[in-house]
């Protein structure tokens, strides 16, 4: 038999932290602060600002990466999930509302990850398509994905104001975002041919 010979897979800078290399901290952010630095600053819309909440991201990284689970996603889009919630927090600690225009499809998301599928969502497609997809969920599910992604509530919030489980909040955008991505396959595939 043959053997086949296979390259070993260089594990990544944040898998080198996690193991317990700090040094690896710093090619992880140099890796990551272009990605992180877009998406806050697509929901801060001033630099400055964008920059501090990058800063505490990565300070929530450092104290939280021991929380990642590569069986429940992928490494970017959990950092990438941490700086938009650090924005949105800066965002809230102002005191303003965060909101976001269903006719928003930013050319920052495509630096997100090819599998995120909100990503998948906003990359390329028009309000048009995207309101159809919406409108096909159930209310339940419209409505969470609406509070979610377009007014930058979080789960536990969205729990509370409608007094149901987070589970069932978290469930539902999950069915919803699935949807949403069945829905808009044949569009997105069109945009690709």
């Amino acid at each position: 038999m043959d053997k086949i010979l296979t390259t070993p897979v260089e594990p990544t800078a944040f898998e080198r932290f996690r193991a317990g290399d700090p040094s690896a901290f710093d090619h992880f952010v140099a890796e990551y602060t272009g990605p992180a630095y877009a998406t806050a600053l697509q929901v801060l819309k001033v630099p400055a600002r964008a920059e501090e909440a990058v800063q505490d991201a990565f300070v929530r990284l450092w104290q939280r990466a021991g929380q990642f689970d590569p069986a429940r996603g992928h490494e970017r889009s959990w950092v990438l999930a941490i700086a938009r919630n650090s924005a949105i927090d800066a965002l809230r600690k102002q005191g303003r509302t965060f909101e976001r225009s269903i006719d928003d499809a930013p050319s920052v998301y495509a630096l997100r990850d090819p599998d995120d599928v909100w990503q998948q969502v906003l990359e390329g497609l028009t309000s048009i398509d995207v309101r159809a997809a919406l409108q096909q969920l159930p209310a339940e599910q419209q409505d969470i994905v609406l509070q979610v992604y377009y007014e930058g509530k979080r789960p536990v919030e969205v729990a509370r104001e409608l007094g149901i489980a987070e589970g069932t909040v978290r469930s539902r955008l999950r069915l919803a975002l699935a949807k949403l991505r069945e829905a808009l396959g044949p569009v997105r595939e069109d945009l690709q041919s």
